[in-house]
């Protein structure tokens, strides 16, 4: 089965934030995940360099683009923390008076409610929630959470675990989302981009951002494509492994920074100028069930010249018989994909 992809078509969106690009990258079936809504990037000049690239691809600029980046194509976990955390369940625990608690409940808190706040502070992942309760020495807190969207006030008091010690407040939480997604690229001062897209929530509304992290991950097994089903890689990562941090989930993807340089970045590539992108031959690279990133061939069908910033430039066909074999084209978690074509890169696969 032969897919039809759209991608990022111009020097390679690279980057709408770190480089860039408004592309039309439409990756093959995009991952319910995260997405960023706002960008506030006040560092290294990313905001400038942005406008820069705008201009370039939008014929208001004709200098090129003269960077090297590491060129991904590799798997990454990916966690996105949002505004609040969902409840999806309340323990009762045996508390240091020997009774059965649940501050939670008692709290009025129920499950599907989203806790924003807690003593005050903004709750934007399960860690935090716990790390303040456990830091509360028993004392009573206020607390903040939407029920069907509506903003409910109330207080929690804290119980001192029994068998852990610790102070808790009797809930299982959420955070907002997490799957896995691939590298597109890293610059040296090790910012990177990833996806192509926006990580969604079950409704598709892109999630709200305020931070993230990425993670070493590992690919299980392969969910072929078919007709009427776009498939998705398999794969899992542990939380104890983090290696850098997600700042922004936008539609042009997920964009964060490592904390060192990953020890598989090895590959420096030019980026390719907006002119320099045509039909014909290229190839995309990405990692499979092997877990070792190789490259396979495709046909860029189309370059769409943008007016504006897009995440749609170009339409790629998948000719490659081995990748049609393992997957049926192009399938979930290989979003992000880097596209190479005469040995630079020119974009990254979105959607289908």
């Amino acid at each position: 089965m032969k897919k039809f992809l759209l991608i990022f078509a111009v020097s390679l969106l690279l980057l709408q934030m770190a480089l860039g690009l408004t592309v039309n990258c439409v990756v093959c079936a995009p991952h319910k995940i995260f997405s960023v809504a706002n960008i506030d990037v006040d560092n290294g000049g990313e905001t400038d360099f942005l406008d820069s690239l705008g201009n370039l691809f939008t014929g208001n600029q004709t200098s090129r683009i003269d960077e090297q980046v590491y060129l991904g194509g590799y798997p990454l976990g990916i966690t996105i923390d949002g505004d609040g955390v969902t409840v999806i369940g309340l323990n009762e625990f045996v508390a240091f008076d020997g009774k059965l608690r649940c501050p939670a409940l008692e709290a009025g808190i129920q499950i599907n409610d989203v806790v924003v706040e807690l003593d005050g502070k903004k709750i934007y992942g399960s860690a935090k929630l716990s790390e303040i309760a456990a830091n509360s020495q028993g004392c009573e807190l206020s607390v903040k959470f939407l029920r069907d969207g509506q903003l409910v006030e109330s207080t929690i008091k804290p119980c001192k675990d029994l068998v852990s010690g610790l102070y808790r407040l009797g809930l299982w939480t959420r955070d907002s989302s997490s799957g896995i997604g691939t590298l597109t690229y890293v610059r040296k001062n090790l910012k990177f981009g990833s996806l192509g897209h926006p990580i969604c929530d079950s409704k598709g509304n892109i999630i709200n951002c305020c931070n993230g992290g990425v993670f070493d991950c590992s690919i299980d097994g392969i969910e072929k494509g078919k007709k009427g089903a776009a498939g998705e890689l398999k794969g899992s990562f542990c939380f104890d492994k983090r290696i850098g941090n997600i700042y922004a989930n936008n539609k042009f993807g997920a964009y964060g920074t490592f904390n060192t340089l990953p020890n598989f970045c090895a590959d420096l590539i030019d980026v390719a100028d907006i002119g320099e992108i045509k039909p014909g031959k290229a190839q995309i690279y990405c990692t499979l069930d092997d877990n070792h990133r190789c490259a396979y061939d495709i046909e860029i069908v189309k370059t769409v010249a943008q007016t504006s910033r897009d995440d749609k430039g170009m339409v790629i066909h998948v000719t490659d018989s081995d990748l049609l074999e393992k997957t049926g084209g192009i399938v979930q978690g290989m979003s992000g994909s880097p596209i190479v074509q005469n040995g630079k890169l020119v974009g990254a696969v979105t959607h289908v």
